[in-house]
């Protein structure tokens, strides 16, 4: 009664206050088991009183009556009755009638024996599948009984149970509608008793195996296989197609070639083959102050504010299971559904100020499967980086984590489908770890003797050849590159199905290879070498719609590094092209990006391109290259600042100053320190460099203003006049004209030279033509404007009833 108040009592508590409790406090959990089984019992014992009932009809006595089969309805009266006659005379002469006897007979033959041939061959599935579920989240050895090859290497033997229990409820069903019926159309006295016996035991059947699968596929989804075929099982890559043993010795030479290609991590997580692997990681360090003394950088403000790495909430649990499972079943768009909404939802709920849970306190609950632990960490610290300040140790141990994950993708049979904005995450955010490192790294001033020391120790991890290298694997290995050339020739259908597999194979490869040169660009814009970083990108065609503009983070991300390569290497008709295009694709649909998790960047991101924007028609005036839309967007944040930025004096240095600290990537240097020499802070040095370039270059474009202000005046000009009015002699004004022909071009990706000019120009002799490219007006864009609005009239005035 106890147990049954406390139900009572949980049952009207609050949601959030349900959800802290306690597995062990919850009464539903203690009811649910006793309940169960007692319904199964009656259940089994119904079917079994039926079938006795129906065997005593088929078999009656020494008295020879059968149970249950007199006959209650009036009969009409026989003019003809032959005398002499028992229960089996015919009443209606002439008509073809069964007797009791034979009834029971077909009932025997044709119902009850085949029905019992089919229960005692899947009575042994469905005794083993209520042991297991009763049993569960404890593997059974009755799992046994369904073990093979198939059952090994695909769902696991709880899956096939599962399955076998559905297959034997749908043929009991369909016994109980056919077989069953049949008896009816016996009109026998005894046939209506022996159809509910039958209809009766059938449904209780079919409701035992249904509920039996139910119970397998939601209670007991956490039960693998560990049987003869589970040594082979080396995680959700499940090697189903390798034919071949990997030996230990095999491993080791490949770990051991794999290290010396791509340099170790140092770190003990590398060893795959390590019991203790998880284990290995330290959850406990928290975000270190680096202002503090040594003593309190060592404790952990988490344990202060009551974190519990080993505590797993119901709502925790259910996620990893649920996640775990969909993942196995290559359910890409519930997991999307939970990676996208669920996780970020947990996370603004439970874990807004503290780490989710360790990797080791969920890991039983999905069997420790290496590389699910491997997926899970690596949200585990995109959390810690998004919501908390990551310690030195933990940054160490994410960059361990992205080596053991991609070293599962590169050298193991990967056969899982993730969605791909989860993909595109991993690239994004193995990038951006690398560059808060190395931001991290660099301010060597306040750093306590314990960091130095980790930072000597664990010199290889976030190395930038490390990072290259592996981004470059990825690429090479999954044969991007040769995939988007045989997709040109119509060979292949990789950016129509958004890089999904749907003939039962796996895209992780190779949309983490295709997000890879997207992550290369990304990583030499931050070493400030835009030209490999635009030959990197060299194979997706930026000018149609691809894979990278599925997901709206990856599309934004390579036009903003696109085009501001493309401005730092004097590309500007590229970059205002790009820009416009991302500019207005935003302006369209971020209010469908409002609820996400990225909406904030998009619109950090938004407002930076604006503002490379503004840079790039400063120094090349192109607006007929601009929409309608973009231009009146630019003009309202900075068409006061474009027109001093025109003067190019102190003034508009300043601004140009401004705009390209605000919009410029957060370049890093990659060296590490030297810890024999004084340290000091070294992060600002490679944005110095680069806005000393770039100024460099405006400051160029300054002896050049004044020629552009001539040109646009005249169409012919001899050089003497010129030189007059800008107050310089005939070889100094060729000299500027020839600058100025060099400034106003470029060297595409392609190696031609194309020209950036609103105004060209040529010399013959002493003259100077003038060539001025006059904008087309686009009419095509005003009538749309004016069809739309008029079908808007013609709307209104349809609804306006006239009296």
């Amino acid at each position: 009664m106890e147990v049954i108040g406390d139900a009572l009592r949980q049952a009207f508590m609050p949601k959030h206050e349900y959800e802290t409790l306690r597995d062990e406090d919850k009464a539903w959990g203690k009811l649910q088991r006793p309940l169960v089984t007692a319904f199964v019992a009656f259940i089994l014992l119904l079917v079994i009183i039926c079938t006795t009932i129906s065997l005593n009809i088929v078999f009656p006595g020494d008295s020879g009556k059968r149970p249950f089969c007199s006959d209650e309805r009036l009969q009409p009266l026989s003019l003809n009755a032959k005398g002499g006659g028992g229960g089996d005379s015919d009443l209606f002469p002439g008509a073809y009638y069964l007797t009791d006897q034979e009834t029971v007979d077909y009932y025997l033959m044709v119902v009850f024996f085949p029905s019992l041939l089919i229960f005692l061959l899947s009575a042994l599935y469905l005794v083993a599948g209520l042991i297991v579920a009763y049993t569960a989240p404890k593997r059974h050895e009755c799992l046994k009984v369904v073990e093979n090859n198939y059952c090994a290497s695909k769902r696991g033997g709880v899956r096939c149970l599962s399955v076998l229990n559905i297959i034997f409820a749908i043929i009991f069903g369909l016994l109980a509608l056919f077989l069953g019926s049949s008896l009816l159309t016996l009109g026998n006295s005894c046939s209506v008793p022996l159809f509910w016996c039958y209809e009766i035991s059938s449904w209780g059947l079919v409701i035992l195996f249904g509920g039996t699968a139910f119970f397998l596929r939601r209670k007991a989804a956490v039960i693998l296989d560990e049987g003869d075929f589970s040594g082979r099982n080396l995680g959700l890559e499940m090697l189903e197609a390798n034919p071949l043993e990997a030996t230990p010795e095999v491993e080791r030479r490949v770990n051991e070639g794999f290290k010396a290609w791509m340099g170790s991590s140092l770190l003990s997580s590398d060893e795959e083959d390590e019991p203790d692997t998880m284990a290995s990681f330290d959850y406990d360090d928290a975000p270190a102050n680096s202002a503090a003394p040594a003593s309190s950088q060592s404790q952990t403000p988490d344990a202060a504010l009551g974190y519990d790495p080993n505590f797993v909430p119901d709502s925790v649990k259910s996620f990893v299971v649920h996640l775990y499972r969909h993942i196995r079943e290559k359910n890409v768009y519930e997991i999307h559904q939970m990676y996208e909404t669920s996780f970020q939802t947990l996370s603004e709920r439970l874990f807004k100020d503290t780490p989710w849970p360790s990797v080791d306190a969920v890991a039983h609950f999905v069997d420790n499967d290496h590389v699910f632990c491997l997926l899970y960490r690596e949200m585990w610290f995109r959390h810690l980086y998004a919501r908390l300040s990551p310690t030195l140790k933990q940054r160490i141990d994410s960059w361990d984590n992205y080596c053991s994950l991609f070293q599962v993708v590169l050298h193991g049979v990967v056969n899982m489908q993730l969605p791909n904005q989860w993909l595109w995450d991993m690239v994004d955010e193995f990038v951006y770890q690398f560059q808060s490192f190395c931001q991290y790294r660099a301010k060597m001033k306040n750093k306590t003797e314990q960091e130095i020391s980790l930072l000597k120790q664990f010199d290889q991890a976030w190395n930038v050849y490390g990072v290259l290298n592996y981004l470059q694997a990825l690429v090479e290995r999954s044969m991007i590159i040769q995939i988007l050339e045989q997709e040109k020739e119509g060979l292949e259908q990789f950016t129509a199905t958004d890089g999904y597999d749907y003939s039962g194979g796996s895209n992780v490869l190779k949309v983490l290879g295709y997000f890879s040169m997207v992550g290369l660009l990304r990583v030499h814009c931050l070493l400030g070498d835009y030209h490999t970083g635009l030959k990197c990108l060299l194979p997706i065609d930026i000018s149609q719609q691809g894979v990278y503009t599925s997901v709206i983070g990856s599309h934004i991300t390579t036009i903003y590094h696109y085009g501001f390569a493309n401005l730092m290497l004097r590309r500007y008709v590229e970059a205002i092209r790009e820009f416009n295009k991302i500019l207005l694709y935003i302006y369209k649909t971020k209010q469908y990006h409002q609820k996400s998790p990225q909406y904030e960047q998009i619109l950090k991101k938004n407002e930076q391109m604006y503002a490379l924007l503004a840079i790039c028609l400063s120094l090349c005036p192109q607006v007929k290259l601009v929409e309608e839309t973009v231009n009146s967007q630019l003009r309202e944040k900075y068409g006061e600042k474009m027109i001093r930025m025109q003067r190019y004096d102190d003034e508009a240095f300043g601004i140009y100053d401004e705009l390209f600290s605000y919009a410029c990537p957060k370049f890093i240097t990659p060296s590490a320190p030297s810890f024999e020499e004084p340290l000091v802070n070294y992060n600002q040095d490679a944005y110095r460099l680069q806005l000393k370039l770039f100024l460099y270059e405006v400051k160029q474009q300054q002896l050049l203003s004044g020629v552009r202000t001539f040109l646009k005046v005249y169409s012919t000009i001899s050089l003497g006049k010129l030189a007059n009015y800008m107050e310089v002699d005939e070889p100094t004004l060729r000299t500027i004209l020839m600058t100025y022909k060099h400034k106003t071009h470029a060297v595409d990706v392609d190696g031609k030279i194309v020209s950036n000019a609103d105004v060209d120009f040529y010399v013959d002799d002493d003259m100077i033509h003038v060539v001025e490219s006059k904008s087309s007006k686009r009419y095509g864009d005003y009538f749309l404007r004016q069809i739309v609005k008029l079908e808007g009239l013609i709307s209104d005035l349809d609804r306006i009833k006239l009296d």
